[in-house]
């Protein structure tokens, strides 16, 4: 038996709902490839997340109307819009604090450097180990609770900063 079956993945979900507070434990996968959006979505739905999905950047545009979700997994190769452009419009769109993690096969560090200035934040590679999977959405709850955090303590500094002023 390997390792990973024997992690308990229910507390990795458990930990996060700590740190998360009042946040939603949702994820969007972006990708093109029915059969991995469904493989990754049961994987994370069987770990107690809730799993939004789109087949392209326009979908996953669409479904991002109005709503803001802190993780998501997308596909560098899509058609229509593929990963780095979906990435580029939804920090365009300032969500900033929406976590981007790019899945891909690509193992160029050009590739990366094109990706990291668009604003994705952390790279897998596909068919990735669930506890190396969990790992990272970990550290995408955990650092959208701290984007939030630090927003949040900005605006209240400018409003303090504006009362002492008026």
């Amino acid at each position: 038996m390997e390792h990973e079956d024997t992690i308990e993945m229910g507390a990795v979900t458990g930990r996060l709902r700590a740190i998360a507070k009042d946040m939603q434990l949702a994820i969007l996968i972006v990708d093109d490839d029915e059969l991995e959006r469904m493989l990754m979505a049961d994987r994370l739905e069987a770990r107690g997340f809730e799993v939004a999905r789109a087949a392209n950047g326009e979908e996953a545009l669409a479904l991002l109307e109005g709503r803001c979700i802190p993780v998501l997994l997308v596909d560098w190769s899509m058609p229509v819009m593929n990963g780095i452009e979906l990435t580029e419009r939804l920090r365009a769109r300032g969500m900033d604090d929406s976590y981007i993690i790019m899945l891909t096969a690509r193992d160029n560090t050009l590739d990366y450097e094109v990706g990291y200035r668009a604003g994705v934040d952390d790279y897998l590679t596909k068919k990735v180990r669930d506890t190396e999977l969990l790992a990272r959405i970990h550290s995408g709850f955990s650092t959208y609770a701290l984007r939030r955090s630090l927003k949040d303590a900005r605006a209240e500094l400018a409003a303090v900063l504006a009362d002492k002023a008026a």
